[in-house]
């Protein structure tokens, strides 16, 4: 009995593995749906990378999280259309810079960075 529960568990558990060289998705695969009543104007990706932690603060606000794991740090924006993560880090001490940004619809499938951005800035959050 007891084997029979562990090889069902095994067999449930293998059920949900990809054997494709594609890498599983949540979403499926679905593209995001970007809808917002002040959608701003498009930030492109690379006048994001750079910035250091006050500059991204006066474009976007404060933001929904703030995440540090040294070197490493991630901020969440979000707009009534989407959420926006960017990943800064620092290297031996330095200030915090862009490297990069993802955006996400509501439902969390994969959007422009750009149109999310502009969204993200036209609905700022005010620093406290």
């Amino acid at each position: 009995m007891r084997l029979a529960r562990s090889a069902l568990a095994l067999a449930f558990l293998l059920g949900g593995c990809t054997t494709g060289s594609e890498p599983a998705s949540l979403t499926g695969g679905e593209k995001g749906v970007f809808s917002s009543r002040n959608a701003g104007t498009p930030i492109p990706a690379d006048r994001i990378k750079g910035l250091d932690e006050t500059q991204l603060a006066a474009l976007f606000g404060g933001g929904a999280l703030d995440r540090k794991d040294d070197p490493a740090r991630a901020l969440r924006y979000q707009s009534d259309a989407c959420v926006l993560f960017v990943y800064l880090y620092r290297r031996g001490g330095t200030a915090w810079r862009a490297e990069y940004a993802d955006a996400y619809d509501l439902h969390l499938r994969p959007l422009p960075v750009d149109q999310c951005a502009g969204s993200v800035a036209a609905q700022k959050r005010r620093v406290a």
